[in-house]
């Protein structure tokens, strides 16, 4: 599964969406050219003279899953207040995304206002899709030609051996240990915490990370609404979690 963090600029632009001056939150898209299972990541971020807090509120879609949700301590930066928070999205087919109904709660001073977000839009491409620019195969075969075929096959052999090696050491250092992080994580365990009228946001999130455990679309879209979202209804996901036990 790849992840692509490039800032999106130039023709991509409408992908930065912003609030009105007084909310002063933005979001932003980072991605790259990327396919169904990649993961993609949504940024806002707010900054105000004054001190504030906000959470997001991004409505459940049934073709993206939310990965992670993380949220960064608030920074003093040039006499500004600024919070962030981040959202893994992992695209499960192709075709144009939208994102709407995100809204923000901000809280001053005890007092907690609402505010609506600009929808954010992106495309995943297909693995299908196919470059089929003239141009661009001329100057390939050019490129190609011009070469001894041993020198070609051993210069391509060596990239692709490399490659591999990348791959291999970054999936090791990077996925493994959050593997090992949640693999004791259990639905019994959130039942416990639930139970007994804690927060389980944390659990919900290493229980959503775990690739050893299957989950109902049901149950899935129950636990995304409430980590990721925001939205939880206790005695509804309770429900779920002691039927999804049962099986």
């Amino acid at each position: 599964m790849r992840r692509f963090f490039i800032v999106l600029c130039g023709w991509l632009l409408p992908l930065l969406a912003s609030a009105d001056g007084v909310s002063g939150i933005e979001l932003r898209l980072v991605a790259g050219e990327s396919r169904p299972g990649d993961v993609i990541e949504l940024q806002a971020e707010m900054r105000r003279a004054e001190y504030a807090e906000f959470v997001l509120h991004v409505p459940a879609h049934a073709q993206l899953h939310f990965v992670a949700h993380t949220r960064e301590p608030v920074r003093y930066v040039e006499g500004e207040y600024v919070q962030r928070e981040l959202f893994l999205l992992q695209p499960m087919r192709a075709g144009v995304f939208e994102l709407d109904a995100i809204t923000a709660t901000i809280e001053q001073g005890g007092v907690a206002t609402e505010v609506s977000l600009p929808p954010v839009q992106f495309e995943v491409l297909s693995y299908g899709a196919e470059d089929t620019s003239k141009v661009a195969a001329q100057l390939a075969e050019t490129s190609l030609l011009s070469q001894p075929a041993s020198v070609v096959g051993v210069t391509i052999g060596a990239v692709l051996f490399l490659s591999l090696l990348v791959w291999l050491f970054l999936r090791k250092a990077k996925e493994q240990p959050m593997d090992v992080a949640v693999a004791d994580v259990s639905l019994n365990d959130l039942i416990t915490v639930l139970e007994a009228g804690e927060s389980g946001s944390t659990l919900m999130e290493q229980l959503l990370e775990r690739t050893d455990l299957s989950l109902s679309a049901v149950l899935r879209e129950a636990l995304e609404a409430a980590a990721y979202a925001n939205r939880i209804d206790d005695a509804q996901l309770l429900n779920l979690l002691r039927q999804e036990g049962a099986r």
